[in-house]
């Protein structure tokens, strides 16, 4: 039994050893490839930003009509391939995902047609 204990010391040492040779190369291998900001803002001026156009509103967002229910889209792309469906596989996906309806209650409402 004591034998075992050394056995696996002796490998819990060799395993953290070797986590921390490859830990010690990874922030050496880091250090190479990456350059200062403040280098780079001393060679050559810049203004750092970054532009995202991912949450911008289109400009009059689209309204489709289920059950009564207006559902407003503001992606454009989106409005765009759900007004491309038919009629009821769009009010499908509006009921489940924008009004929150889940399976049960869309089969009650449209039944085995879908």
């Amino acid at each position: 039994m004591e034998h075992i204990e050394y056995v696996f010391h002796a490998f819990c040492k060799i395993v953290l050893r070797h986590e921390a040779m490859n830990a010690w190369r990874d922030l050496k291998r880091k250090e190479e490839r990456e350059i200062s900001l403040d280098y780079l803002m001393s060679e050559r001026y810049f203004e750092p930003s970054a532009m995202d156009n991912y949450f911008e509103k289109q400009d009059k967002p689209t309204v489709f009509l289920v059950l009564g229910k207006g559902v407003i889209v503001d992606d454009e792309q989106l409005a765009t391939a759900l007004s491309r469906l038919p009629e009821l596989r769009r009010e499908v996906l509006l009921l489940y995902y924008f009004i929150g309806y889940r399976d049960e209650a869309i089969v009650r409402l449209y039944g085995h047609i879908c």
